[in-house]
């Protein structure tokens, strides 16, 4: 039977029809982002928001602990850090750096996080996961049943769309989110992306739009969307393959990563690097980046990828002309020498570019 008690359950939980923001206060400071499809214990309603709790883990390594405002932990990780549904698991909520956190267990490496705020209740929808527990109806079907549409890991419709082999998420409530957060950082806006989505059986992959074929998908997958252009979505997938099947690898073995500098930032300047990066635009050193000297040409990079913060990249002249002829978005691995862990104001490193390796 359909009981009060499953019919107040589904009523606190509220489901995210699109990557909103989640927000400090209603219409206040943006403290993540959901993830389309995700379901979360609702609260109370106030101004066109509703309140909600995103609980999952991150890498302890991602948080510092702190005591402010009765808050365990404060996350620390430069472009934020994604919060988990298991450790490793799937990603449900994308956190913002310096957002408070209160802390509820933890296991190994990770630590289980908890943060009450507010989305606009236009992004959500009450989940209907109660249907199946409802009365049967009285009257005969007149055909038979139609089985349930398929659902992705995280648990949202895969619904085929024609011209896309990408589950597309609700355009307005994201390019809000874009706008937000292009508002708080360095890099310019990029197209709509998604946290999850999922890849069609029989999808094939390409090197660019309108590129070179290099693979088609024998079966559903879960993928990254973190670009869209002209009809085509870049995207990323976890896959493993036979170390046999490694043609060449760049930097093999132990290296040095983004938040090992952020950990440590003083310890490993002067050390070389091998890092693949996205161009996403050339700039001149001002007063706010004393650790270049004023007017130095240098690039505003994303990553090391396939980490999501950012990086300095100083340039000689050459090296200079050869970024302006290349394209924003564009990936290139960089050989390049730490100068900096960070700068005076952001947790962004500063190298001193070497080469750029060109694929072959």
């Amino acid at each position: 039977m359909f009981t009060v008690a499953s019919a107040l359950s589904a009523q606190n939980r509220l489901r995210a029809t699109s990557a909103a923001p989640f927000l400090k206060e209603p219409g206040g400071l943006r403290l993540g982002t959901l993830v389309s499809g995700v379901t979360y214990p609702g609260g109370k309603n106030n101004q066109g928001h509703a309140e909600i709790t995103i609980e999952g883990w991150i890498p302890v390594a991602s948080t510092a602990a702190t005591q402010r405002d009765g808050f365990d932990l404060s996350l620390v990780a430069g472009g934020g850090a994604a919060v988990r549904a298991t450790p490793g698991g799937n990603v449900i909520a994308r956190i913002t750096e310096g957002t408070l956190l209160g802390k509820s267990g933890s296991r190994g490496t990770w630590v289980k996080i908890r943060r009450s705020g507010w989305v606009a209740r236009g992004s959500l929808a009450a989940n209907t996961e109660v249907a199946a527990v409802a009365p049967p109806v009285t009257k005969p079907p007149s055909s038979r049943p139609r089985p349930p549409a398929p659902t992705s890991p995280i648990g949202r419709p895969s619904v085929p769309i024609a011209d896309s082999t990408i589950t597309r998420p609700s355009a307005q409530p994201a390019a809000a989110a874009r706008r937000d957060s292009a508002a708080r950082s360095d890099a310019p806006p990029t197209g709509l992306v998604s946290d999850q989505a999922t890849l069609r059986k029989g999808a094939v992959l390409t090197t660019a739009p309108d590129g070179r074929r290099i693979a088609a998908v024998t079966e559903t997958a879960d993928v990254q969307v973190v670009d869209r252009r002209q009809g085509w979505a870049k995207i990323r997938i976890d896959a493993w393959v036979h170390e046999g099947d490694i043609a060449a690898e760049v930097n093999a073995g132990p290296r040095i990563t983004a938040a090992m500098l952020r950990q440590q930032p003083e310890k490993y300047v002067g050390q070389p690097v091998t890092w693949r990066v996205q161009y996403l635009a050339m700039q001149e050193a001002d007063d706010l980046r004393p650790e270049m000297p004023r007017g130095q040409n240098y690039v505003l990079a994303r990553g090391p990828l396939p980490e999501s913060g950012f990086v300095y990249l100083m340039l000689t002249k050459d090296q200079a002309a050869d970024f302006r002829s290349r394209a924003p978005l564009d990936e290139v691995t960089i050989e390049a020498i730490i100068r900096a862990g960070r700068t005076k104001y952001l947790p962004t490193p500063v190298l001193s570019l070497v080469a750029v390796k060109e694929q072959k």
